[in-house]
C-alpha cells in the first residue's frame, strides 16, 4: 500500500514528501505546500522562499508556485534547516565593525533583543549560521524593541564580562536621538533647576508642528555615559515626566494628531568605548533613520498649511497677524466670531460650540428622510393642517447651525420647485444659554430672512431639553423628528494643553455617567411622553443622534424600547450618527 505522505529529517534538511489526492486536485502549489507542510514551512514568506531556493519537486522535477497540481501528483521538498532558520529570523540592517573578540551591529526598530541574538549566528564569522566552537555571541546594550540603533555583540563570555563591566561603569558612551513634544528648554533655563537629568543633552534642532501647546517638535541627541542612566526605557520616562513625551505610539511615549503609526522616534546613534583587549578607542557611528527626517518634514508642511489657511481667513476680516502665530492664540472662528457649516457661515462665540464636519451627519440625515417623503408623494395639497407639515425639534441647538442648515436647504428648495406640492416647515431650537440662543436667532435672521417674510418658520426657546415634558411649550406639537448633538464626554476626561475645545463651554462638552448621562435623560423624558399622551413627538417620528467614538453601542441599550434603524459611520469608521424609531407595540 502506497503512503500518500513521508516525513524525514536529517541533520541538515527537512525531507518532506505527499501524494496529492482527488479532493486536492487543481490546488495551486504554493498553497498545497502551506497547507500540508506547515509543520516546517510555518508561513507564505518561507514557502516562496523555498521556491527561490529550489527546493520543492513535483514528479521529481523542480516546480513553479504556480503549478496546478494533478491527483497522484507527487509533491516533495528538501527544505534547507539553515536556510529555512536564516528566513525565520529578523536579521540586523548590517554589520558596521568586527573582529574576532566583538562586532557592532544595527538593529531595526521592532526587532527584540532576543530574537536579534538568535540570528547572529547568520551574520558574524562569515554568516554560516552555526555557532563555532567557543564561541559565545551576546549582546551587550539592550536596547529596546521600539528603538533602531547600534548594539554590541561579545563573542565569547571572556569579553562579555569585560564588556558588561564597562557598560555598569559607565565607560561605554551611547549618543541616542530622539523627537520630543514640544520646545525644549535650552540647557541654561532655570527649568532644569528642579528637572536636572541624568545624562547629558545635546540640542539639535526645533521644528514647527500642529501638535502640541506649543506648536514645536525637538530633535535632541542625548548622551548615556554614567551609571545612573543606562537604559533606554529610563530616556523615555524622564521625558514623560517633565511633559516633553518622546513621539511614539508605545508605553512612556505620545502619539502626534498626524502620524498615529507605531514608530518611535527614538534610535541609538553612537557608541564609544576601548576595545576590551587592546584598548584602542572604538567610535561607532550610524544615520538618523530616515523616519525622522520624513517625520519632521510633513509636520513643517501641515503647520505651514494651517498657518497659511488661519492668516488668509483672519485677513478676511481685517484681522492682521504675525507669520509667527501665538501658539496660545485662540481657536480661528472665535477671533473671526464665524465657522462655516454646510456650507454657510454661522456667527459663533465662546458660549456657542464650534460646528463640526462630523455634526453634519446629521443634516444630510435629516434632508434625505425629507427628500424619500417628497419623492413618495407623503403630503397633500391641504394647505398648512398637521397632514401638510413637516418638524423639527433641535435639542441642545447652540448656534442653531444643524436646525438653520435644514430649514435653509428645504426652503432654498420650495424656490426652485414650483409645482411639486411642498409641505409648511417649521423648526424650534432648545437650549438652556440664553446667549447661545441670541447667536441661534441672529443666524436665523442671516440665512432665512431671503425665504420668509416673518418667523412662522422657526422659534428658539430657552428649555432644558432633558425635561421636554415639563414644558408645556413643546407639548402637542408632534414634530417629526428630534436631533440632538448632546455633551458626550466624559467629565472624568481632561483634555490635553493644546487641545481647542478647552475654549468651548465645558457644559456643551462634557456630562456624567461616562459621557452618557443626556442620552439616558433624553430617553426618559420621551418615556414620559409617550406614556402620558404628551404629543412631544408622534407615534412614527425619528430620533437623530450623534454619538462619539465607540459608544453607539451602550446609547442603543439605553434607547429600550425603539428601534435603531440606521446607522452613519464617519470617515474614520466610528458610527456617529443613529436614527431610532419608537418600537410600535411598546
Amino acid at each position: 500500500m502506497q503512503l500518500d505522505s513521508v516525513s524525514k529529517t536529517s541533520e541538515y534538511c527537512y525531507d518532506l514528501t505527499r501524494i496529492v489526492k482527488q479532493n486536492e486536485a487543481g490546488t495551486r502549489l504554493e498553497k498545497f505546500i502551506c497547507q500540508n507542510f506547515r509543520s516546517v514551512i510555518i508561513s507564505k514568506k518561507l514557502c516562496r522562499e523555498c521556491f527561490k531556493r529550489g527546493e520543492i519537486f513535483v514528479n521529481g522535477k523542480t516546480a513553479e508556485s504556480a503549478r496546478i497540481l494533478q491527483e497522484g501528483d507527487i509533491v516533495h521538498s528538501q527544505v534547507n534547516k539553515l536556510a529555512l532558520e536564516k528566513d525565520r529570523l529578523e536579521i540586523p540592517d548590517k554589520t558596521l565593525l568586527e573582529d574576532e573578540y566583538l562586532a557592532v551591529i544595527c538593529k531595526k526598530a521592532g526587532i527584540p533583543i532576543r530574537s536579534l541574538q538568535e540570528s547572529l549566528a547568520f551574520v558574524l564569522d562569515g554568516g554560516s549560521g552555526i555557532i563555532k566552537e567557543g564561541k559565545e555571541y551576546t549582546c551587550i546594550n539592550k536596547t529596546q524593541r521600539a528603538v533602531n540603533g547600534l548594539v554590541i555583540v561579545s563573542k565569547s563570555r571572556e569579553i562579555k564580562i569585560k564588556l558588561m563591566a564597562l557598560l555598569k561603569s559607565g565607560a561605554i558612551r551611547q549618543r541616542y536621538r530622539i523627537l520630543c513634544h514640544g520646545k525644549f528648554p535650552s540647557l541654561d533655563e532655570p527649568f532644569f533647576h528642579n528637572h536636572a537629568p541624568p545624562f547629558a543633552l545635546q540640542h539639535v534642532k526645533f521644528t514647527r508642528s500642529t501638535s502640541g501647546k506649543e506648536k514645536y517638535l525637538t530633535t535632541l541627541d542625548i548622551v548615556l555615559n554614567n551609571k545612573s542612566a543606562i537604559s533606554s526605557a529610563g530616556i523615555r520616562e524622564y521625558f514623560v515626566r517633565i511633559n516633553h513625551p518622546i513621539v511614539g505610539s508605545n508605553s512612556c511615549s505620545k502619539e502626534l494628531k498626524s502620524c498615529k503609526d507605531k514608530s518611535l522616534m527614538m534610535a541609538l546613534l553612537e557608541v564609544t568605548f576601548n576595545h576590551p583587549i587592546t584598548s584602542e578607542e572604538i567610535k561607532v557611528t550610524t544615520d538618523e533613520p530616515e523616519k525622522f527626517e520624513k517625520l519632521r518634514q510633513r509636520e513643517l508642511k501641515f503647520f505651514e498649511q494651517k498657518k497659511n489657511e488661519t492668516i488668509k481667513e483672519l485677513r478676511l476680516y481685517g484681522i492682521e497677524i504675525s507669520d509667527q502665530l501665538d501658539s496660545r492664540i485662540l481657536p480661528t472662528a472665535y477671533i473671526t466670531g464665524e465657522k462655516e457649516f454646510f456650507k454657510l457661515r454661522f456667527f459663533v462665540n465662546q458660549d456657542t460650540m464650534i460646528p463640526r464636519i462630523s455634526t453634519e451627519y446629521l443634516v444630510r440625515e435629516v434632508i434625505d428622510i425629507f427628500l424619500n417623503k417628497l419623492d413618495s408623494g407623503f403630503w397633500k395639497d391641504k394647505g398648512r393642517d398637521s397632514d401638510n407639515v413637516f418638524s423639527i425639534l433641535d435639542c441642545g441647538t447652540g448656534s442653531g447651525c444643524i436646525l438653520i442648515s435644514i430649514l435653509h436647504y428645504i426652503l432654498s428648495l420650495k424656490l426652485q420647485i414650483k409645482k411639486t406640492i411642498l409641505p409648511h416647515v417649521f423648526g424650534l431650537g432648545l437650549d438652556i444659554n440664553s446667549s447661545a440662543l441670541d447667536i441661534a436667532r441672529k443666524n436665523a435672521e442671516r440665512h432665512l430672512k431671503l425665504f420668509i417674510s416673518n418667523n412662522d418658520n422657526y422659534d428658539f426657546q430657552k428649555v432644558d431639553f432633558s425635561n421636554l415634558h415639563n414644558y408645556e411649550s413643546v407639548h402637542n406639537k408632534g414634530f417629526d423628528i428630534l436631533v440632538c448633538n448632546p455633551p458626550y464626554l466624559d467629565i472624568v476626561r481632561s483634555l490635553p494643553d493644546d487641545d481647542l475645545r478647552k475654549f468651548e463651554p465645558s457644559n456643551a462638552l462634557f456630562t456624567e455617567e461616562g459621557g452618557y448621562k443626556f442620552y439616558r435623560l433624553l430617553h426618559e423624558s420621551l418615556e414620559y411622553s409617550y406614556i402620558n399622551n404628551l404629543d412631544i413627538l408622534k407615534k412614527d417620528s425619528l430620533v437623530i443622534l450623534e454619538v462619539g467614538s465607540k459608544m453607539s453601542e451602550k446609547v442603543k441599550t439605553i434607547f429600550a424600547g425603539w428601534e435603531c434603524i440606521k446607522s452613519i459611520r464617519d470617515n474614520q469608521g466610528f458610527e456617529r450618527c443613529l436614527i431610532f424609531i419608537r418600537n410600535s407595540g411598546e
